[in-house]
């Protein structure tokens, strides 16, 4: 792998979906002397994969339980606190419900342990929306 290969990568690597004119312009060479390079990097395993990310959220319900100790809608007030779409009182075997919204199922799981920390939360049961 030589510096134009690297130029090629730093490309792609901000835009993985660049024309191979555009990259071949960007750095002085033919259309085909790119397209014959990353077909090396591809065939090398240098480039091991070409993805997407997408703007696609994950949506979850999320059952809480609180303590009688402490008002419940106290307990809400700071559940909206942490940024959740929704945060509903109601009546039934849960005290709460919060509708989350999450990039991944990192950022889903960080919030469910933040609520979890709230003073007055017992219990919490999360459902992940499928469709």
């Amino acid at each position: 792998m030589d510096e134009v290969d690297r130029k090629i990568l730093a490309i792609l690597k901000k835009d993985g979906k660049m024309p191979f004119v555009e990259i071949a312009d960007s750095i002085g060479m033919t259309e085909g002397a790119v397209r014959i390079r990353i077909g090396k990097l591809v065939k090398d395993k240098v480039i091991k994969k070409f993805t997407i990310e997408t703007t696609e959220e994950i949506k979850s319900i999320v059952f809480v339980n609180t303590s009688s100790s402490i008002p419940t809608t106290e307990v809400a007030k700071r559940i909206r606190e942490l940024h959740v779409e929704d945060v509903y009182e109601v009546s039934g075997d849960y005290d709460i419900i919060c509708l989350v919204k999450a990039a991944d199922i990192h950022e889903t799981n960080r919030i469910v342990e933040n609520i979890r920390k709230i003073k007055g939360v017992l219990q919490t049961n999360t459902c992940m929306v499928l469709k």
